[in-house]
């Protein structure tokens, strides 16, 4: 049945597409966001107010963090004028420490929303972020950038400052009309491996059509052959939805997201290749203090037909409560009795926001049928999982905690291929330096538990912060440790600066020195010196008998705003041959990459050289990539 579903659907947009003309398609536009303080934000609403800008951000995102200061700027600047949105794009992983960088940072009129379940980035086609919209108070959008570069904040003021001042019609990237509006975005990637000989090429064009409250798209994927070697074109996800502002009907490909993901995350990640989509028909609807959300799916590789159900409830004054559940009879199941047993798993949560602070918790429970083959019955054992984060603010600092205990809670494995369909947060950060990141901690929702302390200063000029995780499974040995701190001063002159220190314990010890100077020569001209040192210790038993070398990794970049950066790149180490990689040289590895951003929202890429053989990660889950001497290109294009 799933089969015939995915054949007829994409006439049915089609058909769909053809019949809206003649519509209004600004009236679709009417979406909302929750906010970081427990609020909400309606687009429409901020419309009738004046001009939105709206920018996509994330805590592990370095450019991100760099504009955020200048979107504060504009947002004071333009009170009452200009609605600024720093819309943030985090997931289970990292969304509890949004508040306290929001907090610490000063970021009192920036309207901060919450895009968890990425809901707007698919509908503004958000790829790669930072990337920010800019739209006239008629919903016209005037202004898109991807990226960010020391000295594009002066642009985008320019660009506010000339919509806010003139009474004529800005002239418009895309306007709304009455026969709809129609967006597109292609993201390509192509790699040759001169050692190799190996191509690969792949393409994802994303088309979507809104006319008044109706929204139909595609996505079409072209792999000529991708990095698994498939050669194929498909519609890889297509969709029809019909949105009212406070109610919500989708059919076809859609994501999900309840919680922070103890039960249920459908998400898509390309870097790391997950894509948890589910295929069939999810419904949401929200009133002043209630949000409910119901849905009926089959993920990507299982046939699986899944149930789900999310309920929340404000109690004014008290708490948010909320309440989920899924069920599914899994595909490896037969009965031998001929009975329908489901499995099942559920939870429950609340949150507050309250002076000084705010708290959320999360418990869950699932059970599971495994085949005793001895016997040829079936065993039922349940899991449990336990997600907690308290916030507290005070003058310049913010204090960040999280605990976790998961045990026997990976949700419907392998719903696409290799990922389960729920996503617990994970306590292991994933930081903005290049060398903290080459030990990763893979998340392991079936026996793991652990807290997390993040500490924050910030007055004036001066940021410090601190980390510590401590991670370890069921039977209390120490799969991770972290010890993180940094300092930085940015007065806004032309020199800015910040360092820091890591202990790492992952199947080894690892101490690493990091640093960054930045020159701002002019207004359109900055440089950027990043160096890293990192003394690695392999093993992770007594006397760690598998020996020790060294990292260094140093970037140098140029900006010139708005369009070109330019970087060169160095990576050495004193690795002895028993210490490499299968596929691993000597070194060293020298690389460069030229950045051209177009006007309007995209950008094109390339990437030439050498690099050593290490892991990608997101949202605690990670894939190993080979060593590789070649270039690459990459970017998006929108229309």
């Amino acid at each position: 049945m799933t089969r015939n579903r995915r054949c007829h659907l994409p006439v049915l947009i089609l058909l769909l597409s053809l019949s809206g003309l003649g519509r209004n398609a600004a009236a679709g536009q009417d979406w909302s966001l929750p906010t970081a303080d427990g609020g909400r934000v309606s687009y429409a609403a901020s419309l009738q107010q004046g001009p939105v800008l709206i920018s996509f951000w994330a805590t592990w995102c370095r450019p991100c963090r760099k504009e955020l200061p200048h979107l504060e700027a504009l947002a004071e600047q333009y009170e009452g004028r200009l609605t600024v949105m720093a819309v943030n794009t985090d997931g289970p992983k990292a969304v509890a420490k949004v508040l306290p960088i929001v907090q610490a940072e000063g970021l009192d009129h920036v309207v901060v929303a919450m895009d968890t379940a990425a809901d707007l980035q698919e509908r503004l086609h958000v790829g790669s972020i930072p990337f920010l919209v800019l739209f006239d108070r008629q919903g016209n959008e005037v202004y898109r950038h991807i990226g960010y570069k020391e000295g594009d904040e002066l642009e985008l003021a320019a660009r506010v400052k000339a919509l806010l001042e003139t009474a004529a019609p800005a002239v418009s990237v895309r306007a709304p009309s009455s026969a709809g509006v129609a967006t597109a975005s292609d993201r390509f990637e192509y790699s040759y491996d001169t050692d190799t000989r190996r191509e690969i090429v792949e393409n994802w064009l994303d088309v979507a059509y809104t006319f008044g409250n109706l929204r139909t798209g595609i996505l079409l994927n072209s792999r000529a052959p991708s990095e698994e070697g498939v050669r194929e074109n498909k519609i890889a996800h297509r969709f029809v939805s019909f949105d009212r502002g406070d109610f919500n009907v989708r059919a076809g490909h859609f994501y999900g997201l309840f919680g922070r993901g103890l039960i249920f995350n459908a998400y898509e990640d390309r870097t790391v290749r997950i894509d948890t989509r589910l295929d069939g028909l999810i419904v949401s609807g929200h009133g002043p203090r209630w949000r409910a959300t119901a849905f009926s799916g089959t993920p990507l590789a299982r046939e699986v037909d899944i149930r789900g159900l999310d309920g929340q409830y404000e109690l004014p004054g008290l708490l948010r409560l909320g309440v989920s559940g899924l069920t599914f009879r899994p595909d490896d199941y037969v009965a031998p009795d001929g009975k329908v047993n489901r499995e099942w798993a559920a939870g429950v949560r609340a949150s507050r926001h309250f002076s000084g602070g705010d708290f959320y918790v999360e418990g869950a429970w699932k059970n599971r049928y495994d085949f005793l083959a001895d016997t040829g019955t079936y065993d039922q054992s349940y899991g449990n999982a336990f997600y907690g984060n308290l916030n507290l603010y005070h003058g310049p600092w913010s204090v960040s905690w999280e605990t976790m205990d998961y045990d026997h809670f990976a949700v419907l494995d392998r719903a696409d291929g290799k990922t389960t369909l729920n996503r617990p947060p994970a306590l292991a950060r994933e930081l903005t330096w290049t060398l903290l990141n080459r030990a990763p901690h893979n998340l392991n929702p079936d026996n793991e538990q652990g807290n997390n302390l993040d500490v924050i200063y910030h007055a004036g000029p001066w940021d410090l912060s601190a980390t510590g995780a401590h991670l370890e499974n069921q039977a209390g040995a120490t799969v991770y440790d972290l010890a993180y701190g940094e300092v930085k001063r940015d007065t806004g002159g032309p020199w800015a600066w910040r360092g820091g220190f890591a202990y790492q314990e992952n199947e080894g010890r690892r101490q690493t020195v990091v640093g960054e100077l930045i020159w701002r020569k002019s207004p359109a001209v900055s440089w950027t010196l990043q160096a890293e040192q990192q003394h690695v210790r392999l093993g992770g038993g007594p006397g760690f008998s598998l020996g020790a070398y060294d990292v260094q990794w140093f970037k140098l970049e140029l900006e010139t705003p708005p369009h070109w950066a330019l970087v060169a790149m160095l990576e050495t180490n004193n690795k002895y041959p028993e210490q490499r990689g299968p596929s691993e040289k000597e070194g060293p590895f020298p690389a460069g990459q030229v950045t051209y951003t177009f006007s309007d929202g995209g950008n094109f890429n390339i990437w030439f050289g050498q690099r050593q053989e290490g892991f990608l990660c997101s949202g605690g889950v990670c894939k190993f990539e080979p060593a590789f001497t070649g270039v690459e290109m990459y970017g998006t294009f929108r229309y």
